[in-house]
């Protein structure tokens, strides 16, 4: 009987464990160690995207502006091709003010993931509460409430790959970057939800 409570426990925290580190290889936090995402770091540039989000049968495409506007605070701006404001959002440290929105997005669980969804793009940095590693990444963890942030970034470059978030139990949202311009921007980002319909394409607008 004793070997079968054993071999309960050890199926448990198996099953439990989140497979986004699960064959990473775990090792020390150097002292204060943050993790850092630089794409939309600067208040010198207005970040201009061509934007596509699908959520329950929806789809919604114009230009999205992210500014950053004070040393935490960033103002995100989605507009129709003709004009028309899909949102209008600003978001600083937890908190956030909604200064327009679209009926269709007005709904909690949309409304409460795009804050999240963009509240997790630019956090800048924070605190590392784990560190992995294999022969491609290093990954640094970050708490945040009941969730955890994986920060990806390729061992080649240091560049930040992409930011996984997760329960103890299930990945919830990966955010990947690709193509690179020099000034630290990430010209393609796609936002990809795994529980509910939600999906976020971002291309830059080159000037």
């Amino acid at each position: 009987m004793r070997y079968l409570y054993i071999s309960i426990f050890l199926f448990c925290c198996i099953s439990c464990k989140v497979a986004t580190v699960k064959d990473y290889t775990e090792t020390d936090i150097e002292g204060d160690e943050l993790f850092q995402n630089p794409y939309f770091s600067s208040s010198v540039v207005d970040y201009v995207y061509k934007a596509d989000i699908k959520v329950y049968g929806n789809e919604f495409s114009g230009i999205l502006i992210l500014k950053k506007v004070a040393p935490l605070k960033h103002r995100i701006v989605f507009t129709s091709q003709f004009g028309t404001t899909f949102f209008d959002l600003e978001i600083e440290n937890d908190s956030y003010r909604i200064n327009s929105i679209v009926e269709q997005l007005d709904r909690k669980i949309i409304l409460n993931t795009l804050i999240r969804d963009f509240s997790l793009l630019i956090k800048e940095k924070g605190a590392v509460t784990g560190k992995y590693y294999n022969d491609e990444f290093t990954v640094l963890q970050s708490d945040s409430n009941k969730r955890s942030n994986y920060y990806f970034y390729e061992l080649a470059n240091k560049r930040l790959h992409k930011i996984v978030q997760a329960t103890k139990r299930k990945e919830k949202v990966i955010i990947r970057f690709k193509e690179f311009s020099n000034n630290q921007v990430a010209e393609n980002i796609r936002i990809d939800h795994k529980n509910i319909k939600l999906n976020i394409e971002l291309n830059f607008l080159k000037k």
